[in-house]
């Protein structure tokens, strides 16, 4: 009887650790009931409860549908490995990045900062060209994949049917209205995009430690024109690096048209900006004067255009002094002083001084918003020049017993002193500003507004060393403008000489402020006129060679205007279309 209670006692015990062994197989836990394995968490093991579970349920089942459905379960498998291979590729690719990049940068932040933790850094590596392929060159298989690319694939997309390409834009468009109300629907934060980022474990960072940390990320991270922010605030620092957002490719005589009418006297649209905002400046608030200071062929009359036909449009006046005809678009313009000659020069600065000095009298009589009167704009092409030029026309006329030094000189200088009360402005040209060019240092320090493009590193440090240089941009009318040591890159609008012309129209005219020569506002234009309108397809050289001819049934001369003859328009429309 002893002998067969024992022997049942043993076998309830055996089934209670058949109980537990198969409880614990299920639920995930060690097999040996040991602590410190969580079921959420990983612990001590390599894996966490649930994935344990997973596993041990998951051969099981995977074993009896494979011999069900063995040829399923190949495709399944075959589906899987594929993933599994691309997965581990990943996993190679960032441990090389990882070893190339990541590790050599933290390896040489930390010692600087005297920190043996708390340095975190995150680097995208779709940032720009930021891949491991930097490190090392392209495998035989990829070089084999580009150029089979490149030979077999690209000519065939290059070419697709345009219409196709038109109907895929047209059906983007058409969705975009849908699409753009599925984002109430996002999570909101900030959008970073591709970056770099470095999390300092301290509550603070000299100037001196931010300088080098960012030296070491610029020199070990091989990407370039990035945009620099710090945090400070909290018991971490963070660094980061972001994308530098481009302002539109073009802007042109419609945006100009959508944001001038809305700006009051003394604001000036400009161009458009980063996401396509509007850049405007104040000769109120931010300084009466403008300095622009840009290589051949970057665009600087294209912007004092811009500037001047939103004065003309307001009802001021422009004085253009430009020896090599550079404003084309202001000739017999209405509220235009065209000086191309020394003495022409001489004399209207002159006239702006002494105008600025009698309305900044009168304005210490007056209210503090005391309005003098319309705005007078004073351009100086190339001013480098114009400076040699007056002090030249001096030296000829100058009489005993007078100065030495140029009076307009000295007039110009004057001007750059005078404040915004007297609301005669000064925009002026240079490929390089220098102190000499302008008058003197301290007279350069009067344009509070300063833009730059296609420009050197000597010249940005000469004119705006406050501010950090950007990466210049080869894109034509891209300009840098600075103001209070902040540059903000803008593409500057750009204007025909018609749309100039019309612009410039002052609502104040009888004759809706039209000159009667500009193309379009009457029946008579010279030859120049004519192409700038685009009555005549050609250039300048080819119209005057095919009149020297005789191609076609020529015009003749109704007039004359100057030196240029006058043409009427139905005659010049009837020579273009002849064949």
């Amino acid at each position: 009887m002893a002998d067969d209670i024992e022997r049942l006692v043993r076998r309830l015990h055996r089934r209670r650790i058949a109980l537990r062994l198969t409880y614990r197989f299920l639920a995930g836990r060690p097999l040996s009931g040991r602590d410190g394995y969580p079921y959420r968490h990983r612990g001590a093991g390599r894996l966490a409860g649930w994935q344990r579970q997973a596993f041990r349920l998951g051969m099981p089942t995977a074993a009896g549908v494979a011999v069900a459905l063995p040829e399923q379960t190949l495709t399944g498998a075959s589906l899987l490995g594929l993933a599994a291979a691309w997965r581990g590729r990943q996993r190679l690719v960032q441990r090389r990045f990882h070893r190339e990049y990541i590790a050599p940068t933290l390896a040489a932040i930390i010692p600087p900062l005297g920190l043996q933790t708390g340095v975190q850094l995150h680097v995208d590596p779709s940032l720009g060209n930021l891949t491991p392929r930097l490190a090392k060159p392209l495998s035989p298989a990829e070089e084999a994949v580009r150029l089979l690319y490149g030979e077999r694939i690209e000519p065939v997309l290059r070419w697709l049917p345009e219409r196709a390409q038109r109907g895929l834009w047209a059906v983007q468009r058409q969705a975009r209205p849908l699409t753009s109300r599925l984002e109430v629907f996002r999570r909101p934060g900030e959008e970073l995009g591709p970056r770099i980022e470095v999390l300092i474990d301290s509550p603070y960072l000299t100037k001196e430690q931010r300088q080098l940390v960012s030296s070491i990320i610029g020199s070990k991270i091989p990407v370039a024109d990035l945009v620099e922010s710090w945090h400070q605030i909290g018991p971490k620092v963070r660094a980061r690096w972001t994308v530098r957002k481009r302002p539109p490719a073009k802007v042109g005589h419609d945006q100009v048209a959508a944001h001038f009418p809305k700006l009051p006297d003394w604001e000036f649209y400009i161009g458009q900006g980063a996401g396509d905002k509007p850049v405007v400046i104040s000769l109120r608030e931010d300084s009466p004067h403008i300095a622009v200071s840009a290589g051949s062929g970057a665009g600087k009359s294209v912007l004092a255009q811009l500037i001047a036909v939103q004065v003309l449009a307001r009802g001021g006046r422009v004085t253009i002094l430009d020896r090599k005809g550079s404003h084309r678009w202001a000739l017999g313009q209405p509220g235009v002083d065209y000086c191309a000659r020394p003495d022409q020069m001489h004399d209207a600065i002159l006239r702006k001084a002494a105008l600025a000095d009698e309305r900044n009298t009168l304005a210490m009589h007056e209210e503090e918003d005391w309005d003098p009167g319309p705005r007078d704009l004073v351009i100086c092409e190339e001013l480098n020049a114009t400076i040699g030029q007056l002090a030249n026309y001096w030296i000829e006329v100058r009489e005993k017993g007078e100065p030495k030094r140029s009076p307009a000189i000295a007039a110009l200088a004057d001007l750059l002193f005078m404040g915004r009360s007297a609301k005669v402005n000064v925009l002026a040209i240079a490929q390089m500003l220098t102190a000499r060019a302008i008058g003197g240092p301290e007279a350069r320090e009067n344009f509070g507004i300063r833009c730059l493009a296609r420009y050197t590193a000597n010249n940005w440090k000469m004119l705006v060393p406050e501010a950090s240089m950007p990466r210049a941009s080869r894109t034509l009318g891209r300009w840098q403008i600075v103001i209070g040591g902040q540059a903000t890159e803008v593409q500057v609008a750009y204007l025909t000489t018609a749309q100039a012309r019309a612009l410039a129209t002052s609502p104040a005219d009888p004759d809706n402020g039209l000159s009667r020569d500009v193309p379009g506002d009457g029946d008579m234009m010279t030859l120049r006129d004519a192409i700038d309108a685009g009555v005549l397809p050609w250039s300048y050289e080819a119209a005057k060679k095919r009149m020297q001819r005789r191609v076609g049934k020529v015009p003749e001369p109704r007039g004359s205007r100057g030196n240029a003859d006058l043409y009427a328009r139905t005659d010049l429309t009837e020579w273009a279309g002849a064949k």
